[in-house]
């Protein structure tokens, strides 16, 4: 059983950079509404034109940045464990997203 293991565990640390772009994508996906009504919130006092250049710099720069970011730490943080743990955590994370995608209604 082990070398299987061994063998899948390679498998995913070749998709390492589209793993981790897939869960990023994903949680910035389903908490995208979210983080833009908290900034639509905070920037209620800035004029519309204001309100609508920040909310362009958020978007445009914002989240590629977080994106960028984050697909590089959790990248990292990933290569760091041992073959089971990798496949439990991948895993994991995946049916996580999946739970809270369908919890949020938005599946």
């Amino acid at each position: 059983m082990q070398p299987y293991v061994h063998q899948f565990a390679n498998f995913l640390r070749a998709h390492l950079n589209s793993i981790s772009v897939g869960l990023i994508a994903t949680l910035l996906m389903l908490y995208g509404a979210s983080i833009n009504n908290y900034f639509k919130r905070i920037t209620r006092s800035i004029p519309f034109w204001g309100r609508f250049a920040l909310f362009v710099v958020l978007c445009s720069v914002g989240y590629a940045f977080a994106s960028s970011q984050l697909v590089r730490l959790l990248k990292m943080a990933l290569c760091q464990l041992s073959d089971l743990p990798l496949i439990g955590v991948i895993v994991g994370c995946f049916l996580l997203l999946a739970f809270l995608a369908k919890s949020g209604k938005d599946i």
